[in-house]
Parts: C-alpha cells; structure tokens; sequence
C-alpha cells in the first residue's frame, strides 16, 4: 500500500496554518473511500499533537507498506514477533524511529507499535513500544513470540532478567 504523506517523516510540513513536525498517520477505509489523518507535534506542553483529516490521496510523498500487513492474520506470518491476530492502521515516527501500529485484533484491539525501516518490514530486535495500561512485564512477554526466525536467518533475542537485589535479612542469612 501506499500511503501518501505530505513530507518525510521528522520534517516539518503544514498543518492547521502553522509548520509543524510530521510524526505519524493512520488511515480507515470508509464507503466514500480513503481517510488518512495526519499528525504533528507542537512544542506546546498542554496540546503536544495536531492533526487533520483527509480523503486526499493526492501528497508530495509517499511511503510504502506491504499489502499483507493491512490484512487481519497471525501477526508472525508477516514477519513481526508478535503473538495474536491484527493489522496494521498506522505509521508513527517516535525519537527518529518509524514504528508500524498494529490493532491487535484479538487483544480487545490493543495498539502495539513495532519498529519497522523504511520499507515496512520488521527490524530484527527492534523496539515494540505497548499500550500505557500494559503496566507489567509479563503482559508484555506474553505479546512477543519467544523465537521466530527472519528472513536474516536470526531469532529474537529475549534479555536475561537482571540479577534480584538482596534484601539484609537474606544478605545476612547467606
């Protein structure tokens, strides 16, 4: 899919009569065809995001998915280490990162941002940013596949847990 964009991600592009940074899009098919919104962040600290809406698909740029990630399946069958049903409804740039957003589907339709290049596909080891209300890690970790292996030929690497810190009582008992 492409998808059009009015600038290169971290740019600065037009939005409500002010330039803004271009940080994301999402779009929703409708009836009448195509809408994308196109959102920007500000330096204000109350309203830290713009948007607007278009059915536009008439842009400057563009930037290109795989069709198959629009399609509700197994998120592993296209190549991202994540467990569960979704598709993918939006491009975000976050700390000079691009992150597809996935709506799992089967998660009571939980946003999970993976990172992505520039072509769409799965970075291996890269960031997965989760929803603020997965507020513990075993949430997280039942969401991510333990090993899947990539085109690379590489499987995820899951991070050892940090040594538990000794409390006195046990300290003194050793």
């Amino acid at each position: 899919m492409n998808i059009p964009i009015p600038c290169e991600f971290g740019n600065y592009a037009e939005c409500n009569n002010r330039q803004l940074l271009f940080c994301g899009v999402s779009w929703f098919k409708w009836t009448e065809g195509m809408e994308y919104t196109y959102f920007f962040s500000t330096s204000d600290k109350w309203h830290t995001f713009d948007f607007y809406t278009t059915f536009d698909c008439v842009q400057p740029f563009e930037f290109t998915i795989p069709d198959k990630l629009l399609i509700d399946d197994f998120i592993k069958n296209k190549g991202y280490p994540l467990k569960g049903r979704g598709y993918a409804n939006g491009v975000d740039y976050l700390d000079g990162k691009t992150y597809i957003d996935f709506i799992m589907t089967d998660k009571y339709l939980s946003h999970i941002k993976v990172q992505c290049d520039k072509n769409g596909e799965y970075i291996p080891n890269g960031n997965i940013i989760f929803p603020p209300s997965w507020d513990t890690e075993e949430k997280k970790e039942r969401a991510i596949l333990k090993s899947i292996k990539f085109i690379q030929g590489e499987s995820l690497k899951i991070k050892e847990p940090q040594p538990k810190q000794l409390s006195i009582f046990e300290f003194i008992s050793s």
